[in-house]
Order: structure tokens, then C-alpha cells, then sequence
């Protein structure tokens, strides 16, 4: 229940030109003093999306540019395939133009830095004085849906104790390819690297800074990717089946075992089958295996069922 959105689309014309507002909500919150699961399973309504657009211009909350939402496989789980996406919602200025066949978008949007020191807790800090900047190209070609982002970042902590800034970056190819008849079938795939955006990959999987004793900023390199097959066993059934990924390589530099208790990988695999029985509804019912080791080489793991029944309207 926590997943259900609600959502307020408005469409209009203003002097020749198109103006549009969206305001998008779900509960997917922690459940603080509205009752836990002992009791009443309360939640507090949560924005996720709220963008007013003029003709090319996007102004508000919306999905990162650097994030193709597209290519979410459809599954159970909030996200799916976590590990290997970027998946971030975040206040933004975009201008988005059309080029033939292709859409750039580019965009400023808001800066936050997340920082750790090795044996402490990670902390979000809130002095970015600079944008993060990114930009992405969707492609259509054929049965072929695809995009290029890219992005670049001004890390920066000061807070009393450390002042420092870093530069990080990274880029993401992503794309789904429809097939068979109807193109009830597709694939769908990302592959995403940087230095210091681990907050854009993985929900924050690594940090984006690592900060050395001499209190400099340093930046873990993230790989993460995800691969995804879904196949239309009828118009009303279809299945499918998906793997994520992530692999954090962290600086040189650190004391022996100083890093051991931060994430270094992890996999999960996860297949599900879903039914239609009418239009706007759907039954799902998805098994997930994932894995997680830390640098020390601990690892932990899971075995998930997830029963899913959701009414689009």
C-alpha cells in the first residue's frame, strides 16, 4: 500500500504556448508516529513529483536527467533490479529540445553531497554552493528506444572540520529494444559508471565521498549495470526476468581495515509473472535472490517471495 500514487495532471494553452503542471504523491515514508506494523501501519503522504513545464522548460521536482526511467523493468519490488539503477528525484531546471529522431535534455538540479569517514556513520552534507549539471540524448531508431547521460558534480564538505571540494562525474547508455508481435516482448539494459555519484546509483549503494584523515575528499569508482528480458506469454500474461549489479572500487591510500564496513558489491537476481485479468488491473506474484559483501568480505544475503495487485486508473 505504501507504493499507491496519486497524482494531479493539468494541461493548457497560453498565448500560443503550452503550459502544463504536474503534482505526483505516495506514502512511501518511514511510518514515524502514524503506527507500526503492531498496529495501525499509518504513513505519511509523500511528495514525489511537482513540476509546473512551459513549451521546453521544466521547472520543479522530477526525475534526475541522468536517470532513463524507461528502461525500469516491471516488477513487484518498489524499484527492482536496485543495485544496478540510477534512480534519483530531485528539484531541477530543465530545457529539453527535439533534434529529428532524438530529445536532449539539459539540466541543472540540486546539489547534495554525501560523505563518510571510515568507521562512522555517513552524513548528508548541505554546503554545495554549485548545481549538479547533466545531460541526456534519447534516440529512437526502429524497435529501438535508446539514451546517453552524462553528469558532473562539485563535492564539497565544510563543516568546521573539513573543507574540501572534489569532482565527480559519470555517464549512463541505457536502452529497451520491443520485438515480436504487437512488440509484446523486449529487453531492456543500463550500464552506468562515475567517480563520486554514488547517491545517483543503487539508492546511495556507495558514498560519494570518502574523506582521508587529512581531511581531503576522496571519490569511490562505481560500476553498476542491470539487464532485463520480458517475453508476452499472452495479452493479458507476461513475464519477467532481471539481474542488477554494483562494484564500488574505493581510493588507496586508507590505514588497513579502515574501510571494511563500507558496501563494496552486490547482485540480485529476481523472475515474476504478471496477469491482467482486466483493463487497469494487474496480478503479480516475483521471487528476488540478492547478495551484498562488504570491503572487510562479509556477506549477507536474501530470499524474497512478493505478491503484488495493483489498479492503474
Amino acid at each position: 500500500a505504501k507504493q499507491t500514487r496519486l497524482w494531479l495532471n493539468l494541461d493548457t494553452s497560453v498565448a500560443g504556448h503550452t503550459l502544463k503542471g504536474y503534482v505526483e504523491t505516495d506514502f512511501q515514508t518511514s511510518s514515524g508516529t502514524q503506527g507500526s506494523e503492531r498496529t495501525t501501519n499509518g504513513y505519511n503522504l509523500a511528495l514525489r513529483r511537482a513540476y509546473v513545464q512551459f513549451d521546453n522548460l521544466t521547472v520543479g521536482q522530477d526525475w534526475s536527467t541522468f536517470q532513463n526511467v524507461a528502461v525500469l523493468p516491471e516488477s513487484t519490488d518498489f524499484v527492482g533490479p536496485t543495485e544496478g539503477t540510477v534512480f534519483v528525484r530531485q528539484p531541477l531546471i530543465r530545457f529539453s529540445k527535439k533534434l529529428g529522431a532524438a530529445t536532449l535534455h539539459l539540466a541543472a538540479e540540486n546539489g547534495e553531497t554525501q560523505s563518510v569517514v571510515p568507521g562512522s556513520a555517513a552524513v548528508e552534507n548541505d554546503q554545495d554552493k554549485m548545481p549538479d549539471f547533466a545531460a541526456r540524448i534519447n534516440m529512437t531508431s526502429g524497435n529501438a528506444d535508446l539514451a546517453l547521460a552524462g553528469v558532473t558534480r562539485q563535492l564539497r564538505v565544510d563543516n568546521g572540520v573539513v573543507k574540501d571540494t572534489a569532482f565527480g562525474w559519470g555517464v549512463s547508455g541505457s536502452g529497451k529494444i520491443s520485438f515480436g508481435a504487437d512488440k509484446r516482448h523486449d529487453i531492456r539494459l543500463m550500464l552506468t559508471y562515475g567517480e563520486g555519484v554514488g547517491r545517483y546509483v543503487g539508492l546511495n549503494f556507495s558514498p560519494d565521498v570518502v574523506i582521508d584523515a587529512a581531511g581531503h575528499l576522496q571519490t569511490p569508482k562505481v560500476f553498476a549495470g542491470l539487464a532485463a528480458v520480458k517475453i508476452g506469454l499472452s495479452p493479458s500474461v507476461r513475464t519477467n526476468w532481471m539481474v542488477g549489479y554494483q562494484d564500488v572500487n574505493y581510493p588507496g591510500g586508507f590505514a588497513p581495515g579502515v574501510l571494511d564496513g563500507l558496501n563494496a558489491q552486490a547482485i540480485s537476481y529476481a523472475g515474476n509473472i504478471f496477469w491482467s485479468p482486466a483493463k487497469g488491473f494487474d496480478l503479480g506474484v516475483e521471487y528476488r535472490h540478492g547478495e551484498r559483501e562488504l570491503v572487510s568480505g562479509a556477506k549477507g544475503q536474501l530470499d524474497r517471495f512478493e505478491f503484488a495487485a495493483k489498479y492503474s486508473f
